[in-house]
């Protein structure tokens, strides 16, 4: 299930459950360099291998199981993961925005602008 699929009070209190888990996740250096590569399947691969019971919960979570009974069926889980990871709302949500390096500015931010 997409983020974007739940509304209302469901919404938040599912995002509340999901910050420790997608940040541990999302976190993780080598994960966050395979998806800006684009590596979905590295990415998953990582998530799983370095973050298993974050992943266990943030799936269970989605589908609207309890994460401390859930136990996800081996065959589903390449796709339930593939479905996370291209989440766009929860990749956005997660994902550190990349800063750009140039200034913005064109002048010094306490300098005066009177003639």
């Amino acid at each position: 299930m997409k983020l974007s699929d739940i509304k209302g009070e469901k919404a938040l209190d599912l995002l509340v459950d999901l910050i420790d888990p997608a940040a541990d996740i999302f976190g993780d250096k080598e994960f966050a360099e395979l998806t800006r590569k684009g590596d979905k399947i590295g990415s998953v691969k990582v998530a799983i291998k370095n973050h298993k019971k974050s992943v266990i919960t943030m799936i269970a979570l989605l589908n609207g199981e309890n994460p401390k009974t859930y136990e996800p069926n081996v065959l589903a889980l390449p796709k339930l993961l593939l479905e996370i990871f291209n989440d766009p709302e929860l990749i956005q949500l997660f994902q550190p925005q990349v800063q750009s390096k140039e200034k913005t500015s064109s002048g010094s931010a306490t300098g005066s602008t009177e003639v």
